[in-house]
């Protein structure tokens, strides 16, 4: 270690040798014309002397859509990743962004979104009064790190699914790429969160899930809008369900305080999912029969994922108190999903694609609970 300590002050005092006897070279040399900057750059604006002002919430995203700033066109016609507002340079090469119409990711509420993620940003390892964690029955305990590990799972997808399709998205519509960015990162934040829950009361990481739900949104082939509806309205409906139950069934002020955080979370994903689904829909009429028959083929991924029995036995233990009282926890599961199955079909009607009538008959008698 000490030859190699060695070895490196030779080499930088040499370097610094050199620089000397360059520099007093330089001052035995004809001085070297320099040409003059061009600063031709500098007129090239689409819109010079613009003044974003602050509002009430501080200078917001929508503050600075003013001018051509804020001209946000059906189609995004660049194919590279200027700013919209930038000024254009020619010969910059096409990077083939598949998402260029506006009805294709467009929500009118995604800058309004994105202020509210980054103000409501919360911090697991010091929001969370994790010390108010109490000793559980290990039925119980084992259920609860069951239904965390299947949360943390949830989360990683949702992470993958959106950054698979950020590069995707044209830099004219920022403000919808900018909150899908806080969107992940809340992900991030709940597998933390739900991965610490498991390993925080003496029990551990549980099975995984076996997924369908998940291979069908990794590996969907439709669009971004298919891919919303699917990952919004499906997925992150039952999401929310499971969080609100998870905040009223909470053992411990920690486990009611991760809930209604990542509840609080969640909402503002499904508020984007709304607005944009029902944006396609509204400029697309279509999207609504494509939409109809996805959800048709995903309802049913859905049902063979609650096949499993894992999932629905936790939920009914830690509802139930222990594997004593899961027949009246089992009760509440199927009111629980009763819950879902009403909001899921509610959403699907904000956004102009009713599926009570074709709705899975499996899921359909939940609510009857």
């Amino acid at each position: 270690m000490a030859d190699k300590t060695q070895d490196q002050d030779q080499t930088l005092q040499a370097s610094a040798a050199r620089v000397t006897e360059r520099e007093a070279s330089d001052d035995d040399t004809e001085e070297v014309e320099i040409a003059p900057p061009n600063l031709a750059w500098m007129k090239n604006t689409l819109q010079w002397g613009t003044r974003a002002k602050p509002t009430k919430n501080g200078l917001t995203i929508d503050a600075l859509n003013i001018g051509v700033y804020g001209d946000v066109p059906d189609f995004w016609d660049d194919q590279t990743r200027k700013p919209r507002g930038a000024f254009p340079v020619p010969g910059i090469a096409p990077l083939g962004f598949e998402v260029r119409e506006k009805r294709e990711l467009w929500a009118d509420n995604a800058a309004d979104l994105y202020e509210e993620a980054i103000q409501r940003r919360w911090a697991p390892a010091t929001d969370i009064p994790w010390d108010t964690i109490q000793p559980l029955p290990d039925d119980v305990e084992a259920a609860m790190c069951q239904l965390c590990t299947e949360l943390s799972q949830i989360a990683s997808v949702e992470i993958e699914v959106i950054g698979g399709w950020q590069q995707k998205l044209s830099y004219g519509f920022h403000e919808v790429k900018l909150f899908l960015a806080t969107q992940m990162f809340d992900n991030a934040r709940h597998f933390e969160a739900f991965r610490k829950r498991a390993l925080s009361n003496g029990g551990g990481l549980g099975l995984e899930s076996k997924g369908e739900v998940n291979r069908m949104l990794l590996e969907s082939t439709g669009g971004w809008p298919e891919t919303v509806v699917m990952l919004h309205m499906l997925r992150g409906t039952f999401t929310f369900t499971l969080y609100r139950y998870g905040e009223l069934f909470a053992h411990n002020p920690a486990e009611k305080v991760l809930f209604a955080r990542c509840m609080q979370d969640k909402a503002r994903h499904l508020a984007y999912g709304l607005a944009h689904l029902r944006y396609a829909t509204s400029h697309n009429p279509d999207k609504a029969i494509v939409f109809g028959r996805l959800m048709g083929i995903a309802e049913r991924v859905f049902e063979r994922e609650l096949n499993d029995p894992v999932l629905k036995e936790a939920l009914a233990i830690i509802f139930g108190g222990g594997i004593e009282g899961a027949r009246s926890g089992m009760r509440q599961y199927e009111r629980m999903m009763g819950d879902f199955a009403r909001q899921y079909l509610a959403n699907m009607e904000h956004i102009g694609v009713p599926r009570e009538a074709s709705f899975s008959p499996t899921l359909a008698k939940f609510m009857e609970a």
